[in-house]
């Protein structure tokens, strides 16, 4: 399957609609094989698809427990879950959409790099803020370092308005 070509679709704690199929969290290693063709890498339990994008987590049963899409704003994969863009959508916004479905407790002990939402099974990663990039300006500034329309700072600007990686895992998986 053309990952590139059909919508996807996160369902939490549900899997993954690939068009008009679904890859159903608990479906076995051959389950997802059928549906997506055979791996393009595999490391220990986790499958890789579409040059690195998608990642599938299995458990020590060969069950699928984690579903995590890795390429961010820039990537060729850009699901959706609950009816927005994971990766277009700008972090905050889809941070109080994730929290109002989660309707339950969140985990944010990682200080706005990452969320867990419990109840729902999502999670949430970045690897750069708003304040960080704030911060790089103003080191950059001092040390004489043009900012203005430097293509690496807007870089870091858009990063640190998004979330690079998206997954949704089997029920408790944050637990």
């Amino acid at each position: 399957m053309d990952l590139c070509s059909v919508p996807l679709e996160l369902l939490p704690l549900e899997g993954l609609r690939l068009g008009n199929q679904l890859l159903p969290l608990s479906a076995s290693k051959a389950q997802a094989e059928a549906l997506l063709g055979p791996t393009e890498s595999a490391n220990n339990r986790a499958w890789y698809y579409a040059e690195n994008e998608l990642r599938l987590d299995f458990d020590q049963s060969d069950r699928l427990e984690f579903i995590e899409f890795l390429g961010g704003l820039e990537g060729r994969l850009q699901p959706i879950i609950y009816g927005l863009p994971a990766f277009q959508t700008g972090a905050g916004e889809l941070i109080e959409e994730l929290t109002r479905c989660n309707d339950g407790p969140v985990d944010d002990s990682e200080q706005g790099y990452s969320y867990a939402f419990l109840n729902i099974s999502v999670g949430v990663y970045r690897s750069i803020l708003p304040q960080d990039v704030r911060e790089l300006i103003a080191e950059m500034e001092e040390n004489g370092i043009p900012t203005h329309n430097n293509p690496d700072v807007e870089r870091d600007r858009r990063r640190a308005e998004h979330w690079e990686t998206i997954g949704i895992g089997v029920a408790g998986y944050y637990q």
